[in-house]
């Protein structure tokens, strides 16, 4: 059992960097790339699993340990995403629902901007956003409708359920750290190519767009990191000079 449990971190290593340098080619075409880190987190939990079986036949009992501490750890981690989602319900009877700007959304006294919910996600808005001007509103919005048009946050939801099966994998956490960041990038990418600018979007960003519209069972989870933020305004200037020379 211990060679199978590092040989699954090996092949999650092995996963990471091949997803790592194809996100770079990626990202240099202008393409998608939360679908590679997905499918890197796919095949490091499904491919191990398959083998699972036969390795647990031929565990000793004395290794039977190793068994409860794994279902302990899954255990553990779905009771945790099932909290976070009580939480959310707990809010959700004292949002307001509202539009903004002709768009339905839910008003919020401290979560927000986000996308929150699985089966139904709906855009939701600290009641401060109506005190800033309409143009950033808008921005706000249109970021949080890029999200419900791609499934942002059922794409997340699918990655934790995958984690759920094999939390104790160490490189797994950075695969779904990859594809958080891979989902804000491919979101900023997708702004662009609807007529954005660079400029506006990148202030909003950084005074009002902290907060993850992503989810952790169903509900928003804070990424307030500066390092992050200049990091995809660098990736939106190459992208915005490589569309520019498309153009040409």
């Amino acid at each position: 059992m211990p060679a199978w449990l590092l040989c699954a971190m090996a092949l999650a290593l092995l996963l990471s960097a091949g997803a790592w340098r194809a996100e770079r080619v990626q990202q240099g075409r202008g393409r998608a790339t939360r679908w590679l880190w997905l499918a890197a987190i796919a095949a490091s939990v499904l491919l191990p699993l398959a083998w699972l079986p036969r390795v647990l036949a031929a565990m000793p009992a004395e290794q039977a340990q190793l068994k409860l501490g794994w279902f302990m750890l899954s255990s553990g981690m779905l009771m945790l995403l099932a909290l976070r989602s009580l939480w959310l319900l707990s809010h959700q009877r004292r949002w307001q629902r509202t539009t903004l700007l002709g768009t339905p959304v839910y008003l919020s006294g401290g979560i927000g901007p986000c996308v929150a919910g699985l089966l139904r996600p709906r855009i939701v808005m600290p009641v401060w956003l109506q005190l800033i001007p309409h143009e950033q509103q808008a921005l706000l919005l249109a970021h949080a409708q890029c999200r419900l048009a791609a499934r942002d946050p059922q794409l997340l939801a699918l990655a934790y359920a995958l984690i759920i099966l094999m939390p104790w994998n160490l490189p797994l956490w950075w695969q779904l750290h990859q594809l958080r960041f891979a989902i804000e990038v491919d979101c900023d990418a997708r702004m662009l190519a609807h007529g954005h600018a660079l400029r506006d979007y990148a202030i909003v960003l950084r005074r009002h767009g902290q907060y993850y519209s992503g989810l952790t069972g169903a509900s928003p989870i804070v990424a307030s990191d500066p390092l992050a933020l200049r990091r995809r305004r660098r990736i939106m200037a190459r992208f915005t000079r490589a569309r520019a020379a498309n153009l040409l």
